[in-house]
């Protein structure tokens, strides 16, 4: 070396008799990557918390013990120095009575470690790598499932003192989780796996499959723990997420699925969760539940629609319901207020999800993790069908709410009212459809001429008119259109409300005044509520047999007339059509005059509204396409015949249905004979031999 050198290799600009301020490297220790040996400043860096290239030990007997520098004796004592400035911490515990130990927990005091740890466990949930204190605890969960991006930061590493850092956390965390992947590359390959590695199968945004009321489902999943349920039998919990709405928008919900201690090895494709891409039949299920997914979307909000099929009232019970064609509002966020009482949390979507190239966030550019590396031809497949779906979102990008991979996450349950059973229920969106309106409903119904025009111009400018277009002095007030139908039992009054809703393609609310509740309290409370829903819905009401609340108040039933104050004053402040229905009311109260807008004062049938009825009724089960001649058909005169019965509506197409299953059970069309029979039975005849 030149005289005029100092050991650290730079030149001395004050000359040979300059004092220096020489560092000497360990005899052991050569110049990396061709650099100089470390000089004053280099040691005072090191000496700075996590900077020296060192890794530091301690040791415990147990759990119960204190971290301290020594040994046990038959362990080798770490003599380092202080270990705050050392770059990694090794805490390691004795096994029980024998004499090794395992590695407990890792701190990283390296702020260079840490910067690469940032970049590798970025968006991994329950791992933060700005604490002040960095701490990964055995197993190292979260090292096996971002091997792949903290093997590649350690290859791709060009810092020297970066990577010296590194060199100090690789070997030791490899040690750790090299077996594990060994392990399950092995059972993968032979397509089983066994309880204790089933953890290692599910990393953090991988999507699976599971069957949850025997529907299909994916999940993306969260994290996963092994747990022991009330009778201690262990299980795998597998924290996952999938998209709900709360009615306004889309979110995660979280749900956590599980997997029971099994013996032995059981093959993946048999477990109760499952990788998607290990499912023999994924493309059909991707497909699948991509579609039931888009019609998920499309409801968003509130819907009125058919339902076919069970439907759930989510009480204590649970009870399943079967309907078809059911009519069902789909209505997320009132389910909520009214059924829970409070609002559904979602987490917010990642935007980034709609741009993935893989599933669920496991791959970077090409870096598989280590469960798709392992199952690299399956992955491969449906990563290519997953890019399919992903090419039409970007062709239809400007249109969509929900990426194809999100509509593939979306419940199957919808949440809303059952206007049949008046429950609010869960019920499932394959079953629904949309509504074919009756709109000759309203054609047939039979009402004296001119009240079916003022009917529909009535409620079709209540139901179109803006709110603001008329006020009452008192804002809020006088809203709303009451129409009062009264008449015999079986004359149109229902029938009336049910066509005019067909015909305005709008909900029918129907509930009977005994279904509100028997005290004043309840009553009030269970008006309020259906008159909020109606408005809300834009719903019709039909309020059937409300007499209790239109007869006059006297002062002997103080209990009644506190009813009727309730109902009056529902009445004022409603927005939307009602239609009240009543039978027998002899004397009105005088405050309902001036809140009716229209009353129809329905008569007893006619004998040419009688012969109307049954033509129409019979030509719902023989068709339209009758003539005099064709075997079963009736004449005008029989039906003049049948209409000298005096009967009402509702008879009539209860007679009719009546015939027509005993026709049926004959196999043979209906007849009048059917007919004739099915009313001497009804009148007794048939009984006494008449």
């Amino acid at each position: 070396m030149d005289a005029n050198s100092t050991t650290n290799g730079f030149v001395d600009d004050d000359g040979p008799d300059a004092k220096t301020n020489d560092v000497q490297c360990p005899t052991d220790e050569r110049p990396i990557d061709g650099q100089a040996a470390t000089s004053a400043d280099d040691m005072e860096e090191q000496l700075r918390p996590g900077m020296m290239s060192e890794i530091k030990e301690f040791y415990r007997d147990s759990s119960d013990s204190d971290w301290d520098e020594w040994a046990p004796d038959d362990v080798e004592r770490d003599h380092s120095a202080e270990s705050a400035q050392h770059a990694i911490i090794a805490y390691r515990q004795k096994k029980g009575r024998r004499s090794g130990l395992f590695l407990h927990s890792l701190k990283i005091q390296s702020p260079l470690v840490r910067r690469i740890l940032e970049t590798v466990f970025e968006g991994y949930e329950g791992i933060s790598t700005k604490l002040k204190e960095l701490v990964h605890y055995a197993p190292f969960h979260e090292f096996y499932f971002r091997w792949h991006l903290f093997e590649k930061a350690y290859n791709d590493e060009t810092d020297g003192e970066t990577k010296r850092h590194l060199d100090l956390l690789y070997p030791i965390i490899s040690k750790e989780i090299l077996p594990h992947i060994e392990a399950m590359e092995d059972y993968t390959k032979n397509d089983v796996i066994t309880f204790d590695h089933l953890w290692a199968i599910f990393p953090p945004g991988m999507t699976v499959y599971s069957t949850v009321d025997d529907r299909d489902r994916l999940f993306e999943v969260r994290k996963t723990k092994y747990l022991k349920d009330f009778s201690g039998n262990p299980y795998l919990s597998v924290s996952c997420r999938y998209i709900d709405t709360d009615g306004k928008r889309f979110g995660y919900m979280k749900d956590d699925l599980s997997i029971y201690e099994f013996s032995g090895v059981m093959k993946i494709t048999e477990l109760d969760v499952m990788p998607c891409h290990l499912h023999p039949d994924n493309e059909e299920i991707l497909s699948r539940l991509h579609d039931r997914g888009a019609k998920f979307e499309s409801y968003l909000g509130c819907n009125h629609v058919n339902y076919s099929g069970f439907y759930r009232a989510p009480d204590a019970r649970r009870k399943r319901r079967h309907t078809d064609m059911g009519r069902f509002i789909i209505d997320r966020s009132n389910f909520d207020i009214y059924r829970n009482g409070y609002e559904t949390h979602l987490g917010d979507l990642d935007k980034r999800d709609r741009n993935k190239d893989d599933d669920g966030g496991d791959t970077m550019e090409d870096i598989f993790n280590v469960v798709h590396r392992a199952t690299m031809k399956a992955f491969k497949q449906f990563r290519k069908v997953m890019k399919q779906y992903e090419k039409k979102d970007f062709e239809q990008n400007s249109t969509l709410t929900l990426s194809s991979q999100q509509r593939m996450l979306c419940t199957p349950v919808l949440k809303g009212f059952c206007l049949t059973s008046k429950e609010w229920s869960e019920f499932y969106v394959d079953g629904v459809s949309e509504i074919e309106w009756n709109e000759d409903a309203f054609g047939r119904l039979v009402l004296a001429q001119g009240y079916k025009e003022i009917i529909h111009a009535f409620v079709g400018e209540q139901l179109n008119r803006d709110d603001s277009d008329f006020d009452d002095i008192i804002s809020g007030k006088g809203q709303g259109f009451i129409m009062l139908l009264s008449g015999e039992p079986g004359v149109g009054k229902t029938l009336t409300a049910e066509s005019v809703a067909e015909k305005m393609n709008r909900p029918l609310y129907s509930i009977s005044a005994g279904e509100l509740g028997e005290t004043a309290s309840e009553i009030e409370t269970a008006l309020e509520t259906v008159l909020e829903l109606v408005a809300k819905w834009r719903a019709i009401l039909l309020l059937d047999e409300c007499d209790i609340f239109l007869e006059a108040r006297t002062t002997a039933d103080i209990a009644r007339n506190r009813l009727v104050s309730i109902f009056l004053r529902q009445l004022e402040y409603f927005r939307g059509v009602m239609f009240l229905t009543t039978n027998r009311v002899t004397t009105f109260d005088a405050a309902f005059e001036s809140r009716i807008h229209l009353t129809i004062d329905y008569p007893a049938l006619d004998l040419e509204s009688r012969v109307y009825v049954w033509r129409t009724f019979l030509r719902s089960q023989m068709g339209d396409a009758q003539g005099p001649d064709d075997a079963g058909a009736l004449s005008e005169e029989d039906l003049k015949a049948l209409a000298e019965h005096k009967l009402n509506g509702r008879q009539i197409k209860n007679i009719v249905k009546t015939a027509w299953l005993l026709a049926k059970q004959n196999k043979k069309p209906l007849t009048l004979e059917n007919l004739q029979t099915v009313l001497k039975v009804k009148s007794g005849a048939a009984i006494f031999g008449q």
